[in-house]
């Protein structure tokens, strides 16, 4: 029996940190004011799509925007553990230039290896609590129609499934160091379908 769940992912609008290029992770910054306006503009993508339910990450950005597209939609946003950014470790609350210069700069911000900054989190780890939190949000309310707001690291890291030069062929496996190359914008709308039956997601 085909049986599969339609939900939708959102990164937060554009917070004062995004703006100063400073890491965020799991610190936080308040939404700026065309932050604000890119969460009314996402709520009102939803308004169409049938949107019975509304996840957030608890950090404080997230819930911002959550709180927006709730007002618009009629939707009481539910805070879900696990959906929390990465956790950048000694990066946090740095300036982008400040560790640029570090020679695992680029695995760490633009591939998908177990390296990771000074008491951080890898993207692999990440990855790992992300698909294990939202199959468990998606499994328990397999008939609902879920917005989920998150955040930028992890929309790169949960992304590259469907990016073709990462996908493996029958001949071929998943480059275990190549760039994700894409950075998600702020309050940019993704659609996917989760398999009830297989465990697999489906961009849509």
């Amino acid at each position: 029996m085909n049986k599969k769940t339609t939900f939708y992912l959102a990164r937060h609008g554009q917070t004062e940190w995004n703006v100063a290029h400073r890491i965020q992770g799991q610190l936080d910054s308040s939404l700026t004011p065309e932050g604000k306006i890119q969460a009314a503009l996402l709520a009102e993508q939803c308004r169409t799509l049938n949107i019975t339910q509304i996840l957030t990450s608890p950090l404080g950005r997230a819930v911002q925007t959550a709180d927006i597209c709730s007002q618009e939609l009629q939707i009481k946003p539910i805070l879900v553990k696990g959906f929390e950014e990465r956790h950048f470790g000694e990066w946090q609350g740095q300036f982008t230039y400040e560790v640029q210069p570090l020679a695992d700069y680029d695995e760490i911000t633009s591939e998908i290896t177990d390296c990771k900054p000074a008491q951080g989190e890898s993207a692999k780890q990440l990855l790992t609590r992300f698909e294990t939190t939202l199959r468990k949000e998606l499994k328990n309310a397999s008939k609902e129609v879920s917005l989920i707001i998150i955040h930028g690291d992890i929309l790169r890291c949960f992304m590259a499934q469907f990016v073709p030069d990462l996908i493996p062929t029958p001949h071929s496996s998943p480059k275990e160091n190549a760039s994700t190359g894409y950075d998600y914008k702020n309050a940019e709308l993704i659609a996917l379908s989760y398999d009830q039956n297989t465990g697999t997601f489906s961009s849509l």
